[in-house]
C-alpha cells in the first residue's frame, strides 16, 4: 500500500507553523476587507466603552478584549476583530495538543488542520462574537479534564476552574461542561474516583469565583442576562413549537463542521464506529452529542441558531478525526481535507474581496455588514441642516449600528424606550428616551409606526440609508413641529398613518434575526 497522507504528520512544530499562517492569511483578509461591522459587533464595541462585569444580553469577557484591543489599534473593524483569527488558530492547537495525547501523533496533527478548516471555524474567524472565546476555554477545560483522569490532582482541576470560570465570563453556554463532566462520572463507571474527588469541589469553587462579579451584576440589574437567555434565546412555548427547525438545526451542522466530520461523529452514535480506544471514543462522544441532541429539541420547542452547537465540536473534532484518520478509505480523509479547504479560501477571499453591500436582497446577513456609515453621514448632514442634536433609533440592531458609526460625533444617539416599558436591550438600559423630553432637536430613526403615532411625529426627510433595514437603500428620518406634544391616545393619527408615508415597509423598530456566526442574540 502506498504512504497516504493522512499517515502522515509534521509534528506539533510544524502544526503551529501552519495554524500561526492561518490565522496571518486572515488578519491579512481583514485588513483588506471592505466590510463594516454588524449591528452585533458594534453592540459590543459600545459596551467596551464602559468596563463592567456585565451587559444585557451577554457576559463581559468579549468587551473587556474589545477594551484592550482597540487601546491598541483603535475602533475599526480590522483592529477589533483582530484578536479571533489568533484565538481560533489557538484552540485548534490546544485540541490538538489533546488528540496528540488520546490517539497518538498522526491524529493530533490533523485534528488541529480540520478544526481550523471547518466552515464554522473559517466564518467565525472574520467576525468578533463570544463563541470562539467560548471555544478557546473549552478545549483548556477539556485538556485538563482528560489530565484529571489520567494523573488526578489539585493541577489539572484548578486549570479545569479556571478554564470554566472564564468561558462561563464569555458565554453562559460554557455551563454544559461541567454538567457533561457529571453525565459522564455517571454513564461510566471507571471514571466516578478519577472526577468525584476533593479537587473537583475545588474547580467548582474556582469557576463560581469567577463568575461571581458577574452574578452580582445581574442581581444589581434584575437579571438581565439570565431574563434575556430565558425569553429571547430558549423562549420555550406552545405557540412556538414547530416541527422543522430542529431538522433544519441538526442538518445545518454538515455546513458548521464540514460533512465527512459530521458524517463521522454520526457514524460514532448510531452506527457505533469506534477506534482502537472505544472507551475514550465514548467519553467523547458523551462530551459532545448531548449538546447537538439537547439544541436540536430546542429547535423543535422554539428556535435553534446554528452556532449553538458550536460546543460540541472540540471534543467531537477529536474522535471524528480519529475515526476518518483510521479509516481503510482515504476518500473520506481527502474529501474533508478539500470540500473544507476550499470552503475556508472561498471565506477567506470573499473577506477580503467581497463588498457586502453589494449582496443581493436575499443576503441579508451579508448586507447588515455594510451602510452603516454612509447612513451615520446621512443623519449628521441632516443633523447640520435641522440643528439637531440628539437621533432617536428603535430596537437594538438599528441602535448599535447607528451609535457605532456615530461614535465619535457630536450627534447623540439614544434608545426609544416607550414610558411604562422595561428595557429589553443594554442601549434602553443605558440611554433611554421615552419622548417627555428633549424633543426639540430629535431626529427619530427606524421608529416603527406605533412609536411615531405615540409621539405625535412627522417625516422631515428621506436619508440615503444603504443598509439591512432599507429596502430601496433610502429610509425616512422624523422630528417634531415646533410645540408638539405626543398623541393624546392610541386613536390620534398622525402623517405616518398615510399610505403614502415614506416610512412604509421600511424597517421599523423590531430587531433584524440576522445572525453572522454567533453572533449576538445567541446563548
Amino acid at each position: 500500500m502506498t504512504d497516504r497522507l493522512q499517515d502522515r504528520s509534521l509534528g506539533m512544530a510544524g502544526l503551529a507553523l501552519i495554524l500561526a499562517a492561518v490565522a496571518l492569511a486572515r488578519l491579512l483578509a481583514l485588513v483588506l476587507s471592505p466590510s463594516e461591522l454588524g449591528f452585533d459587533e458594534a453592540q459590543y464595541v459600545l459596551w467596551a466603552r464602559h468596563f463592567d462585569f456585565g451587559y444585557f444580553t451577554k457576559p463581559p469577557l468579549i468587551a473587556w478584549v474589545i477594551g484592550a484591543e482597540t487601546q491598541v489599534c483603535g475602533t475599526g473593524a480590522a483592529c477589533v476583530r483582530s484578536v479571533v483569527p489568533l484565538v481560533n488558530s489557538a484552540t485548534a492547537f490546544v485540541l490538538a495538543l489533546l488528540a496528540a495525547r488520546l490517539y497518538g501523533r498522526r491524529s493530533g496533527f490533523w485534528t488541529g488542520i480540520f478544526f481550523a478548516l471547518m466552515p464554522g471555524i473559517a466564518v467565525s474567524s472574520f467576525l468578533i462574537t463570544t463563541d470562539p472565546f467560548l471555544l478557546f476555554f473549552w478545549a483548556l477545560a477539556l485538556y485538563a479534564l482528560f489530565e484529571q483522569i489520567e494523573r488526578p490532582g489539585l493541577s489539572p482541576a484548578l486549570l479545569f476552574g479556571v478554564a470554566a470560570g472564564l468561558g462561563l465570563n464569555a458565554k453562559y453556554a460554557m455551563i454544559y461542561l461541567p454538567a457533561l463532566v457529571a453525565l459522564s462520572a455517571a454513564l461510566l463507571p471507571e471514571l466516578r474516583q478519577k472526577l468525584v474527588r476533593r479537587e473537583s469541589l475545588a474547580a467548582l469553587a474556582v469557576m463560581l469565583l469567577l463568575i461571581a462579579p458577574n452574578l452580582v451584576w445581574n442581581a444589581l440589574n434584575g437579571f438581565a442576562t439570565f431574563e434575556h437567555t430565558a425569553n429571547d434565546n430558549i423562549g420555550w412555548s406552545l405557540d412556538r413549537i414547530n416541527g422543522r427547525k430542529g431538522f433544519e438545526f441538526l442538518a445545518a451542522q454538515f455546513a458548521i463542521a464540514g460533512p465527512v466530520i459530521f458524517g463521522a461523529m454520526l457514524n460514532a452514535l448510531f452506527l457505533g464506529a469506534r477506534t482502537e480506544k472505544p472507551r475514550t471514543d465514548l467519553l467523547l462522544l458523551v462530551l459532545s452529542w448531548p449538546i447537538l441532541l439537547a439544541i436540536t429539541v430546542q429547535g423543535f420547542l422554539a428556535q435553534a441558531n446554528v452556532n449553538w452547537g458550536a460546543t460540541a465540536y472540540p471534543a467531537g473534532a477529536i474522535v471524528a478525526t480519529a475515526l476518518v484518520v483510521r479509516h481503510r478509505w482515504r476518500f473520506f480523509f481527502l474529501a474533508n481535507l478539500v470540500v473544507c479547504g476550499l470552503a475556508s479560501l472561498v471565506i477567506l477571499f470573499g473577506t477580503a474581496f467581497f463588498d457586502p453591500g453589494s449582496a443581493p436582497a436575499a443576503g441579508r446577513q451579508l448586507r447588515q455588514l455594510a451602510g452603516w456609515q454612509k447612513t451615520a453621514e446621512s443623519l449628521e448632514a441632516l443633523a447640520a441642516q435641522t440643528g439637531a442634536r440628539r437621533v432617536v433609533v428603535e430596537g437594538r440592531a438599528l441602535t448599535a449600528g447607528i451609535a457605532y458609526a456615530l461614535r465619535d460625533s457630536d450627534l447623540k444617539v439614544l434608545a426609544y424606550l416607550p414610558k411604562g416599558d422595561r428595557p429589553g436591550d443594554q442601549f434602553q438600559l443605558d440611554r433611554p428616551w421615552n419622548g417627555e423630553d428633549q424633543r426639540q432637536g430629535t431626529l427619530l430613526f427606524g421608529v416603527g409606526r406605533e412609536g411615531l403615532e405615540r409621539l405625535g411625529a412627522s417625516p422631515i426627510a428621506v436619508i440615503e440609508a444603504p443598509i439591512y433595514a432599507a429596502k430601496d437603500g433610502t429610509m425616512p428620518v422624523y422630528g417634531f413641529a415646533e410645540g408638539a406634544t405626543p398623541a393624546a391616545g392610541p386613536a390620534a393619527q398622525s402623517t405616518a398613518a398615510r399610505p403614502s408615508d415614506p416610512a412604509k415597509g421600511a424597517a421599523g423598530g423590531g430587531d433584524a434575526k440576522a445572525r453572522a456566526g454567533d453572533g449576538a442574540g445567541t446563548r
